[in-house]
């Protein structure tokens, strides 16, 4: 299935370069970090992937960094 993201360039930089590190494509390696994080037990709260779901149709607003001053590494176990 084909989808589009929007992201910042510089993280699409940073995303393409740690994919290229494992020896696979964006779209591998992201697929790889979203079964790793479906996978995981459900936190309390939620995350990403729950705010993304939008069960109830509604628009939930969550901010991403757009320069590589706010950049931080998040890690998904």
């Amino acid at each position: 299935m084909n989808v589009t993201i929007k992201i910042d360039e510089v993280l699409c930089k940073q995303a393409r370069h740690r994919a290229v590190d494992r020896g696979l494509s964006l779209s591998a390696w992201i697929a790889e970090l979203l079964c790793k994080e479906l996978a995981a037990e459900p936190r309390a709260g939620g995350g990403l992937l729950e705010a993304l779901a939008l069960e109830n149709e509604e628009e939930r607003a969550f901010e991403i960094p757009r320069d590589a001053s706010q950049a931080r590494e998040i890690v998904l176990s």
